[in-house]
C-alpha cells in the first residue's frame, strides 16, 4: 500500500508542475494567455490519448512494466524540457513527459479496485490523500525554490521521485509482475443494456463537465494570483498550495461519507457547492479571504474525486477494469486539456470576470445531470461491486 501512495504522489506532482512555472514560461517564451493555455492543452492531451491506451493495455500486459517504465520516461522528458532551447523543443519533450504520467492512474486505479472490494470510500480517500499531500509539499517547496535555482532547477527536482519510484517498481515486488485471472472481465460477465450505456454516457459526460471547470481555474490559477489578484510569483504558489489544504480535507471527509451515504448525492452536491467558492475570486476581497476561497474550492474540487472514482466502477460494469478507468482519465484529462486554452482564450477576449462566471456554468449543468441520474433510478452501490 505505501509504495501504492508514494506512487500516486510521484505521478500527482507532473499533473501541476507546468501550471506553477506557467507565469515564468509567459515571459521566457512571451506567450500570450491563450497560446500558454494550448501548452496546458497539449500536454493534457496527450496524457489522455495515452491514458485510453494504456487502461486497455494494461489489462493484458504486465502492470509492474507499464508503471515502472512510466514513471521513468516522466522523469526523463521534464528533466530534459529544462534544458529546451527552443519552445517547440520543449513542446516535444513535455509531450513525452505527458506520455509517462498517462500510464499511472489507469493502471493503479485498477489496482486498487482489485485489491480493496470493501471500504472503497476509506482506500480511495488516503489515495487521494496522497497525492494532494505531494502537490502541497511541491508548492511549498518549488514555491521557494523558483526564484533561486530558476524553471530548470524546480523541472528537474520535481522528477527525482519519479524516477525512484519507477526504479522501485522494476527492481521491486511492489507491484506483482502477473495480472490477475479476471482483471479484463472485472471479475463477471456483465452485458450492459441501452438504458445501462446511456446512464454511463451520462455520468462520464457529468464528471467531464466539472472538470472543464475545476481543472481550468485550476490550471490557471497561479496566473489568476498573479496577473489578476496582485500576488508575487512566490506568494501565487503559496496561495495555489491551499488548494491542496482544503483537497486533503474534503478527500478525507468525502471517503468517510461515501461508506456511510449515497456517494451520487453526495458527487452532485459537492459539485454544486464549487461554485460560490469560483465566484469568490473575482470580488474585491483582502487576499486573505482569496486563500479561504481556494481552500474551499480544493475541498468540494478534490472531495469530488473519491465520489466519481468509486461510482465509475459500478457505471462501468461492462467494462474490464483497466479499461474502463482508462476511459474515465482519458475522457477527464480531455476535459482538463481543453479547458485551459478555452480559459485562456476567454481571458484574452472577455476578461476575467466575465470567463470565471462563464466557466462555473458547466459545474451547474454537470450537477443537474447527477441529480438526475439519482432520481430516475436506484445509485450504483459503493462496494462489492465486482
Amino acid at each position: 500500500m505505501t509504495s501504492k501512495f508514494l506512487g500516486h504522489g510521484a505521478n500527482d506532482l507532473f499533473w501541476f508542475i507546468l501550471p506553477l512555472v506557467l507565469p515564468l514560461l509567459l515571459v521566457r517564451y512571451d506567450l500570450s494567455y491563450g497560446q500558454a493555455g494550448s501548452i496546458l492543452t497539449l500536454y493534457l492531451g496527450v496524457t489522455a490519448l495515452g491514458s485510453v491506451l494504456i487502461g486497455r493495455l494494461s489489462d493484458r500486459v504486465s502492470r509492474k512494466i507499464i508503471l515502472a517504465l512510466g514513471m521513468i520516461l516522466s522523469a526523463s522528458g521534464l528533466t530534459l524540457a529544462g534544458f529546451a532551447p527552443s519552445l517547440p523543443v520543449f513542446l516535444l519533450l513535455v509531450s513525452l513527459t505527458a506520455l509517462g504520467v498517462s500510464t499511472f492512474h489507469p493502471v493503479m486505479y485498477a489496482i486498487l479496485d482489485e485489491d480493496y472490494p470493501k471500504d472503497r470510500g476509506r482506500i480511495m480517500s488516503w489515495y487521494e490523500t496522497s497525492g494532494s499531500s505531494a502537490i502541497l509539499l511541491m508548492f511549498l517547496v518549488n514555491g521557494f525554490l523558483l526564484e533561486k535555482i530558476g524553471v530548470r532547477g524546480v523541472l528537474f527536482l520535481t522528477s527525482i521521485p519519479a524516477l525512484l519510484m519507477g526504479l522501485h517498481y522494476a527492481l521491486s515486488d511492489a507491484i506483482p509482475p502477473a495480472l490477475k485471472a479476471d482483471s479484463a472481465s472485472g471479475g463477471q460477465e456483465y452485458t450492459a443494456g441501452r438504458r445501462d450505456i446511456l446512464r454511463y454516457i451520462l455520468f462520464l459526460t457529468g464528471i467531464i463537465l466539472r472538470v472543464i471547470s475545476v481543472g481550468a481555474v485550476l490550471n490557471f490559477l497561479p496566473v489568476i494570483l498573479v496577473n489578476f489578484l496582485d500576488f508575487k510569483t512566490s506568494s501565487a504558489s503559496y496561495g495555489t498550495a491551499f488548494f491542496f489544504v482544503g483537497g486533503i480535507a474534503g478527500s478525507l471527509m468525502a471517503g468517510r461519507l461515501a461508506d456511510r451515504s449515497t456517494p451520487l448525492k453526495a458527487l452532485a452536491v459537492s459539485i454544486l457547492l464549487v461554485i460560490p467558492f469560483l465566484i469568490i475570486f473575482v470580488l474585491p476581497l483582502p487576499s486573505w479571504a482569496h486563500v479561504l476561497g481556494i481552500m474551499g474550492f480544493g475541498f468540494f474540487g478534490s472531495g469530488c474525486i473519491v465520489y466519481q472514482n468509486i461510482l465509475m466502477a459500478g457505471f462501468s460494469r461492462h467494462l474490464g477494469r483497466g479499461e474502463a478507468f482508462g476511459i474515465m482519465m482519458g475522457a477527464l484529462t480531455i476535459g482538463s486539456a481543453v479547458s485551459p486554452a478555452l480559459l485562456g482564450a476567454s481571458l484574452d477576449h472577455w476578461g476575467f470576470v466575465n470567463s470565471l462566471i462563464l466557466f462555473s456554468l458547466p459545474l451547474l449543468a454537470s450537477s443537474m445531470m447527477l441529480f438526475y441520474l439519482l432520481r430516475t433510478e436506484e445509485p450504483v452501490p459503493a462496494a462489492g461491486l465486482f
